[in-house]
């Protein structure tokens, strides 16, 4: 119950999964993954769907997280939430690497921009 108190699910914990909204059932995947103690949290695409406001909701969660001794990889499209918690980015085109850096870095790099902003 304390992993669902931490995640803001406590009043849903005999909800059936089928009543939960989307952005539930993403903070119960994550509180799933956190049972079991991890080190190391792979976050794949966990914001695609969301509404900006619930995006904003399992960031923080993530940020909070990622401030409690757990290491986490994000991969996501939505860029402004990887731009919001990211200390370090790795830009793919195609497979390859195109760009490692900060965020500011990695957003400035001309390869980026042709890439995923068509500049």
């Amino acid at each position: 119950m304390a992993i669902l108190k931490r995640i803001g699910l406590a009043g849903k914990a005999d909800a059936p999964t089928t009543t939960l909204t989307q952005v539930e059932l993403r903070k119960m995947e994550l509180a799933r993954a956190l049972a079991t103690g991890p080190k190391l949290l792979i976050s794949d695409e966990a914001m695609a769907g969301l509404s900006t406001a619930e995006v904003d909701e399992v960031l923080d969660l993530l940020i909070a997280l990622g401030g409690e001794d757990i290491a986490i990889i994000m991969i996501e499209h939505i860029m402004q939430a990887v731009m919001r918690f990211s200390e370090r980015v790795m830009c793919l085109d195609a497979g390859k690497i195109i760009a490692i850096g900060t965020p500011g870095e990695v957003m400035g790099n001309a390869r980026v921009q042709e890439a995923y902003l068509g500049a």
